[in-house]
């Protein structure tokens, strides 16, 4: 008799090759700054918002032509829900960081559209999150280990469809290089987007998928001014090690994922 794989295998491999991402205990230890927080304004709606990306088309094609509510679970600033701005009548921005929130706020009373805002970690701040039309979650899922909790939140908090982006393989893969030569540290090749997906296929979401070159980041994401302290952050390298960097980086520039995954599925809200 053919072994059956366990029920939630994909999750358990989705766990796996995410943990393989964490750092040495030595390597934080000496670390000037913790390497794994965001500045909001990477993450502020700017010039450079692309309004019909394919994340956003396939979020419009579900949403009403009038009156639509999204929930944006992992808001940031607002660059996933505002371009469904004027198709969504009402926002509903959801993220662990104050700071976020407040550009989201900033960003959706621009717009002149309604908004709502939960202050708290997805799926723990379920509950108190209001159910909406179409649920949006971008550039979030890779920090998600626990993820079945996370996505059937998601889908229950969706009347119609849920849509997720994400690159289509780790965002710190762009960092490996510099990994290695300043640590001498490998680092994994996975997960990717066939991972989530391979998850939602496991919970019966029926999800469907297609990938495209990636959004514009906003202006202070690609700042040159701003690429050595970040990289120096998440490197876990001093200030004094600057100019090395900055030399290092300049010979070899970083392979940034250029390709996102856009997943969809129907909504699971009562």
């Amino acid at each position: 008799m053919t072994d059956q794989p366990a029920p939630d295998a994909a999750a358990v491999r989705w766990a796996d090759l995410l943990g393989g991402w964490g750092l040495p205990q030595a390597i934080l230890d000496q670390a000037p700054e913790l390497p794994w927080g965001h500045e909001p304004r990477r993450f502020a709606v700017d010039e450079t918002l692309d309004r019909d990306t394919m994340s956003a088309r396939w979020a419009r094609e579900v949403l009403p032509l009038v009156g639509g509510t999204v929930v944006d679970v992992g808001c940031g600033g607002g660059r996933s829900s505002l371009t469904l701005v004027p198709t969504a009548s009402e926002l509903i921005g959801v993220d662990r960081s104050g700071a976020m929130l407040d550009e989201f706020v900033e960003a959706a009373a621009t717009a002149g559209v309604a908004r709502r805002t939960v202050h708290g970690t997805w799926p723990e701040v379920a509950d108190s999150t209001p159910v909406g039309d179409v649920v949006v979650c971008h550039h979030v899922l890779y920090d998600v280990p626990d993820v079945i909790p996370f996505l059937v939140a998601l889908s229950e908090h969706a009347q119609l469809a849920v849509v997720v982006e994400i690159p289509t393989r780790h965002p710190m893969s762009a960092l490996a290089p510099a990994f290695r030569h300043f640590w001498d540290l490998a680092r994994p090749d996975g997960p990717t987007h066939h991972d989530l997906v391979a998850v939602l296929d496991e919970l019966g979401l029926q999800p469907e998928f297609t990938t495209s070159m990636r959004p514009m980041l906003p202006a202070f994401a690609t700042d040159p001014d701003t690429l050595v302290p970040t990289a120096r952050r998440r490197l876990c390298l001093s200030a004094e090690r600057d100019e090395e960097l900055a030399a290092w980086l300049d010979a070899n520039p970083l392979p940034w994922p250029d390709t996102v995954a856009t997943i969809r599925w129907p909504g699971t809200a009562a």
